[in-house]
């Protein structure tokens, strides 16, 4: 419901903005708010043409079109917001008597703040598509043992493989992970949307991953969507350790690293276990811990009892201007490496894209190396 009230305020403001005062024919302006209304109804289209706004069959180019094109609005919205404080801020000095620039061009200006949005909306969509590059960060732990010091850990997370991201896709982040030699990969939650029936064979390239110490992962929001009971057991067949609420030892010489697991935050409300860190770290022993939990939100509560948390779900806030908004949704984190106490939090950006915002721009997606060192 908060996306269709979004998109409906964004269509109203910009419709506003771009004709309410614009010297231009009457057919001009109803042409254009009727463009901009279709723009922000590709929620609704999704759900009338596709079946679902969350995973809806439609075309892939179709989609991708609808997808710059609505990324194209949001970010004229945010130029359109800036255009019209200046012209606030001219309107109040000029009421105080500070000349200001009158008969500036308004015309050429709505247009070329167009055009820089279309630019925006195709590149951010070519950006959130793309197979992502490597961003490699460290992660120091004070209590990290000589053995698991240099550690390599690949996290994957927001993979969304359905009506946008296909097999081929998938397989060339496959390529990328396995090139990187990692000791242990971590998946942290949405992985598709769609069922099993539709989705499962576009995801089978993931059972080509490999890692020396094995490959864990939790549940996010969206395979709750798509019957989480079905998509737990695919993906276990895919070879992939599904924790839920467990932790597994791993062992490196003579020292021990902990990585636990708990179901997405919402899990209680379809009906499946909620996340319990107590239950998930049950007899583990006192050594370093790692957690998987699909939204970073909960952080400062449950890096009580684990030294690095792993999370995704935000997308790094999509675009750069949505983060502080978003990050409020999320306890204040977003995107990248935060220190929590003397514990570390790495949120990452995601390694694929949602269809309802796949438009990323100055939030890149990534395939992401994180190097375990004492310090």
């Amino acid at each position: 419901m908060i996306l269709y009230i979004a998109s409906f305020v964004i269509f109203c403001y910009v419709s506003a903005s771009l004709f309410l005062r614009a010297h231009c024919p009457l057919w001009f302006k109803i042409a254009g708010c009727a463009l901009v209304l279709l723009v922000s109804l590709k929620y609704e289209i999704y759900q009338w043409l596709g079946g679902a706004f969350f995973a809806p069959f439609l075309p892939r180019w179709f989609l991708l079109v609808m997808e710059a094109a609505f990324g194209a609005l949001l970010v004229l919205c945010f130029l359109l917001i800036f255009k019209d404080l200046y012209l606030l801020g001219n309107y109040i000095l000029a009421r105080i008597g500070i000349p200001v620039p009158r008969h500036l061009p308004m015309g050429w200006i709505k247009g070329g703040l167009i055009c820089i949005a279309l630019a925006f909306g195709i590149y951010g969509t070519w950006s959130a598509v793309r197979v992502p590059d490597i961003r490699t960060i460290t992660a120091r732990l004070p209590n990290l043992p000589p053995a698991l010091h240099g550690m390599n850990i690949v996290q994957l997370t927001d993979l969304h493989v359905g009506p946008i991201l296909k097999k081929d896709w998938v397989f060339e982040v496959v390529e990328e992970v396995n090139a990187i030699d990692p000791d242990i990969i971590v998946m942290t939650g949405d992985y598709i949307d769609g069922t099993v029936e539709e989705v499962l064979d576009e995801l089978r390239p993931l059972a080509d991953m490999r890692a020396k110490y094995g490959i864990f992962a939790v549940t996010g929001n969206h395979e709750y969507y798509w019957n989480a009971k079905e998509w737990s057991e695919a993906i276990r067949c895919l070879g992939i350790d599904l924790l839920n609420n467990e932790h597994r030892l791993i062992t490196v010489e003579t020292d021990t690293l902990v990585i636990a697991g708990i179901p997405d935050a919402g899990a209680g409300r379809f009906g499946f276990e909620a996340p319990n860190i107590d239950k998930a770290l049950a007899n583990a022993p006192e050594a370093v811990r790692i957690l998987l939990a699909h939204q970073p939100k909960n952080a400062k509560s449950w890096l009580e009892k684990a030294d690095l948390m792993l999370s995704g779900h935000t997308h790094g806030g999509i675009m750069f201007f949505l983060q502080p908004l978003i990050a409020r949704f999320n306890g204040g984190f977003v995107n990248g490496q935060y220190t929590v106490g003397d514990k570390q939090l790495y949120v990452s950006p995601g390694t694929g894209i949602w269809n309802g915002f796949s438009a990323r721009i100055g939030v890149p997606p990534e395939i992401t190396r994180i190097v375990l060192e004492r310090g």
